[in-house]
């Protein structure tokens, strides 16, 4: 079993927007970092730069107006962590240990994933998603926008992005071939890869391949906003 090292969170009085609670601990590369968020900004990045890599970090945040919520609370869950934050909190940082997979699960506010190691899946109820990794992520919203900007080339089987009221734009790394399906009820579609689409009122689809295709897909839904699939050229 991979090893997990917990420890306590410390609860402060809050007079300022910062931390009132923090939780520190260990986890493995290849582990799942669970956070289950209520109403709060969720904030994930990599660990700070000099700092040990397999550390995780959570601090919850309030306003300084802000009755204290009770403390998140973890657990251990299966090869890694879960954290439960059910309350109501301006924002969330977290700090995502290197090569360790990120599921965030929010009830209301935007959720922000930047420049992790390991893979992602998001699912947003009330809030905007932004996620930049140079792995591969799923995302599922379902009243915000979804922007996925994605460096792996290869992932297992199919990822899945969507949202109910809002726009989806994903950003693909140029190389990866894959098939394709793009569909919105009520909006528009639009991709660099030079695909062709079909539309039907106000419903608009797209069935492809991109460089050939293959076995992975990509499918990309809304109901009522438009889709941006767009072609990630390698840095010079």
């Amino acid at each position: 079993m991979k090893r997990v090292l917990l420890l306590l969170f410390l609860v402060v009085a809050c007079s300022s927007p910062k931390p009132y609670a923090t939780r520190v601990g260990l986890l493995k590369p290849g582990s799942t970092l669970t956070i289950r968020a209520g109403t709060a900004v969720v904030n994930a990045y990599k660990p700070i730069a000099g700092g040990p890599q397999d550390r995780y970090t959570i601090s919850a945040m309030v306003s300084p107006k802000q009755a204290m919520p009770p403390a998140p609370i973890g657990r251990v869950a299966g090869s890694g962590l879960e954290i439960l934050a059910p309350g109501s909190m301006q924002s969330l940082l977290v700090r995502v240990p290197d090569g360790v997979n990120l599921i965030v699960d929010s009830q209301r506010g935007n959720v922000n994933v930047t420049d992790i190691t390991g893979n992602v899946r998001v699912t947003a109820r009330h809030g905007d998603v932004d996620v930049k990794i140079p792995g591969y992520a799923q995302v599922a919203a379902g009243d915000g926008n979804v922007s996925v900007m994605m460096g792996a080339a290869q992932w297992p089987g199919t990822l899945h992005f969507s949202t109910q009221r809002g726009d989806v734009e994903v950003w693909l790394v140029a190389k990866a071939a894959c098939t394709v399906h793009l569909h919105t009820a009520d909006g528009v579609l639009f991709t660099d890869f030079g695909l062709r689409g079909v539309a039907n009122g106000s419903a608009e689809t797209i069935d492809g391949v991109v460089n050939g295709g293959s076995q992975q897909r990509i499918d990309v839904e809304t109901a009522g906003g438009a889709i941006r699939l767009l072609r990630l050229q390698p840095q010079p």
